[in-house]
């Protein structure tokens, strides 16, 4: 089994997506809350799914978020924006794990895991990973 890679590094990831952290995402203390980062690694990950023809009108598949491990390792404050590094970890026959670092410049400030699973719309059951979203993992 291959080593996984450091998360916390901005240079393991090849797909990217940018946010701006929004006034609405800040808890009492003014620091970003656990919901809006969780929010921004959907996003990221929304959008790698999409490039494999995800989330599409007529599609037989969706993906859906099984589990989300993530560690926080440092603040984010208003205003900012940021870039959201997206990878495979591993895939499966129906699930991928996809691992992902939220940055601010070259500092980490949250890593996730998460386990997603393709599931049949209709069957509301695992089916098999689409050739498309193989393809797009490959090259992220």
């Amino acid at each position: 089994m291959s080593e996984l890679p450091d998360l916390t590094r901005p240079d393991p990831y090849r797909f990217w997506w940018e946010e701006r952290v929004r006034f609405s995402d800040l808890d009492a203390l003014g620091h970003v809350n656990n919901n809006a980062i969780g929010v921004y690694f959907e996003q990221a990950r929304i959008a790698m799914v999409i490039e494999g023809g995800g989330f599409r009108e007529g599609n037989d598949w969706t993906v859906v978020l099984a589990r989300s491990v993530i560690e926080y390792k440092a603040e984010l404050l208003f205003p900012n924006s940021i870039r959201v590094g997206v990878r495979p970890l591993r895939v499966g026959n129906s699930s991928l794990t996809i691992g992902a670092g939220i940055f601010l410049g070259d500092r980490c400030i949250a890593t996730q895991e998460a386990v997603c699973v393709t599931v049949d719309k209709a069957a509301h059951r695992p089916t098999p990973i689409p050739e498309s979203l193989r393809a797009a993992l490959a090259r992220a």
